[in-house]
């Protein structure tokens, strides 16, 4: 189950966009869209925990510009999900990413752009994500793992709730515990997984996952206590977590951030001590900028999230800049801090390190 959210005060707007959307999920075979119609309808829906979206689309300037305040609000309060920003403002693109922004694009904005930031979600999600694969009367079934909350047996009838839905299949619950033993899941009872991040409260005999009650037996109290302590619980309520967002799933990613100039508002995650090599030449390139001063291939950049640094190599012949004036010696490295402003060759388009 996917779930999309709209936030604009533009009802016109408003359903075009859900349109797009629509489409683009219509070979999901679950899958529900919301219209929100400002933050504070949002921030209702949160504290009422009925707010399920997956994926926000926002403008920034909703509420008489108070969007950052509801995108705030949102990092506050969940952590499962991520925003696209779509908004008349190009001032804010890197202040949007610090608020789980996938995305930032400008009004008036093509349908062709938002099925392709959309597309580029959905797989990047499904690479981020690791799935349960089922069979039931034929249909094979991928559950993201991370969106289960329980698993309980009957005979042979394994019954998978997950926070919108229950899936069904013939197979020994030992089995599948042997392949969520990674993941996070408990054997609490003969016939019960659970979830540990999911639990909202537990006793010596019971376990809940938000109003649902789960049997401990005698066998695994001592187990089931251990890794609850361990774990941090204490029996009060926690938060639940319905999914995980690409920003959880990316959160020791760096970022280059598109600020000015021809790709603006694009933002691209990179992952930890993995080098990329950014030029014009998809042949010889991992990240394609295409601009005339940009060189076939132009520069490396590596994140090293052990000291929040980005290391780049200059390769061009129009060279690449730093905070708009200095350029790099060519073939050397250069160690720079997130927030530093990077030019390649074109210094009209400026890119800023997250």
């Amino acid at each position: 189950m996917i779930t999309i959210g709209i936030c604009d005060n533009d009802p016109v707007f408003s359903k075009n966009l859900y349109d797009m959307i629509g489409h683009v999920l219509a070979p999901f075979e679950e899958q529900k869209i919301r219209l929100f119609h400002s933050g504070r309808e949002i921030k209702e829906a949160i504290k009422n925990k009925t707010f399920d979206c997956q994926l926000l689309f926002m403008d920034i300037l909703i509420d008489g510009g108070t969007g950052f305040e509801t995108a705030q609000y949102i990092c506050e309060h969940l952590s499962h999900t991520d925003l696209i920003f779509i908004t008349s403002s190009d001032k804010h693109v890197y202040e949007c990413y610090h608020y789980h922004a996938f995305a930032y694009l400008l009004k008036p904005v093509s349908e062709k752009d938002i099925i392709s930031e959309l597309q580029r979600y959905l797989q990047n999600l499904s690479h981020s994500a690791k799935h349960l694969s089922i069979t039931y009367q034929r249909l094979t079934h991928q559950i993201p793992i991370d969106s289960i909350l329980y698993i309980e047996s009957n005979l042979r009838k394994v019954a998978i709730h997950t926070q919108q839905t229950t899936y069904y299949c013939y197979q020994k619950l030992n089995d599948i515990a042997e392949q969520l033993k990674n993941d996070g899941f408990v054997r609490c009872h003969q016939s019960y997984l659970f979830a540990l991040d999911k639990v909202t409260n537990y006793s010596n005999v019971h376990v809940y996952i938000q109003d649902i009650q789960i049997p401990i037996s005698s066998r695994y109290q001592a187990e089931v206590r251990e890794l609850l302590t361990r774990s941090g619980t204490t029996g009060m309520a926690l938060p639940s977590v319905p999914h995980t967002s690409l920003n959880q799933s990316q959160s020791d990613c760096g970022a280059l951030i598109c600020i000015h100039g021809a790709y603006l508002g694009s933002i691209i995650r990179i992952r930890p001590e993995q080098e990329i090599i950014i030029g014009r030449d998809g042949t010889v390139s991992d990240l394609i900028i295409n601009l005339p001063l940009v060189s076939r291939r132009h520069c490396t950049l590596t994140y090293h999230y052990g000291i929040m640094k980005y290391e780049v190599m200059d390769l061009s012949s129009n060279g690449t800049f730093i905070n708009g004036k200095n350029r790099l010696h060519k073939n050397e490295s250069c160690f720079l801090k997130p927030g530093s402003e990077i030019c390649f060759g074109d210094r009209e388009t400026v890119y800023k390190l997250g």
